[in-house]
């Protein structure tokens, strides 16, 4: 190989990765903005306990295909906005890097007006699924670190809702 040749492809090496971050856009760690306006502002909260073993369960029956073990709806104001802060301290301390598995334990609902949001979390992997409806929210998906399992296993257990099988170390 010429030298002229090395030099070139030397040059383009050290160029790839300033092209390339031209060129894709980073997506923000975060829950979309309309979702996060329904949570904030819900006139009902419900947090379920999922099932990770039993998928593929019917609407009628399950939580966007999972089994649901129990749920309580949250009335008090301080303990939704512990939630909610759990939340947010686990999206932030997230690397936004989620693990290649999807077993979820836990899920929140909430409701304003005609309008639903529901997140599907399994804290194993990291990942949090947004729905609108009945609508999986593409665009909506964060990962989120295992700090808020604590808070909303501890808001389940008060309420005497089962919690499913721990995830195998």
């Amino acid at each position: 190989m010429t030298w002229f040749r090395m030099a070139v492809l030397a040059a383009f090496a050290t160029l790839l990765p300033t092209i390339c971050a031209w060129t894709t856009e980073k997506k923000d760690n975060k829950l979309p903005s309309d979702a996060r306006a329904i949570l904030e502002k819900a006139e009902q909260l419900e947090l379920l306990s999922l099932d990770p073993a039993v998928e593929g369960v019917k609407a009628a029956e399950g939580f966007h295909g999972w089994k649901i073990l129990g749920k309580t709806v949250v009335k008090d104001a301080s303990t939704r906005k512990q939630i909610l802060t759990a939340l947010d301290k686990g999206i932030a301390e997230s690397d936004g890097n989620g693990a290649k598995c999807f077993d979820p334990r836990n899920g929140i609902r909430a409701k304003r007006g005609n309008k639903t949001v529901d997140l599907v979390i399994c804290f194993e992997c990291g990942w949090i699924y947004v729905f609108h409806g009945d609508k999986e929210d593409r665009q909506g998906v964060a990962v989120t670190t295992g700090t808020p399992q604590a808070v909303l296993d501890k808001v389940l257990k008060e309420a005497k809702v089962p919690l499913p099988k721990p995830a195998k170390k």
